[in-house]
């Protein structure tokens, strides 16, 4: 399952129908606080976070999700249009997409960051 966190409704209804059309589950959260209410309740392979929201921004969500133990190995991708979002201040995130975007770029991260995450579950059980 991937949660999209994005204020920008557009945004994420068209990355969710993209991932959605390729096989994928796909959650939407409109900020960084229900996106951590999300992951708490549910059980999320992928998220991919917006930099610049109202309250808690992308990188803020990234750090948090990585300073906690429970989420701490959960794959996150970032992505911003804006020259706002200064990524170089968080290292907690796993890959960096800048809108606009190709389909494929986005695709091409996620099954990268998903099969990354499984390789690490399998070497996490050896």
């Amino acid at each position: 399952m991937i949660l999209i966190v994005d204020d920008d409704v557009g945004m994420a209804e068209t990355c969710s129908m993209l991932l959605e059309a390729h096989g994928f589950e796909v959650e939407i959260a409109a900020s960084g606080a229900q996106a951590l209410s999300r992951i708490r309740a549910g059980r999320f392979d992928l998220v991919i976070s917006d930099c610049v929201m109202p309250g808690m921004s992308g990188p803020e969500l990234s750090d948090s999700l990585k300073a906690d133990p429970a989420t701490a190995q959960l794959p996150i991708l970032l992505m911003s249009g804006s020259l706002r979002c200064d990524v170089a201040k968080s290292a907690s995130h796993d890959a960096f997409l800048r809108k606009p975007f190709l389909a494929e770029a986005l695709l091409a991260h996620v099954r990268t960051l998903l099969a990354g995450a499984r390789a690490g579950d399998l070497c996490a059980r050896v």
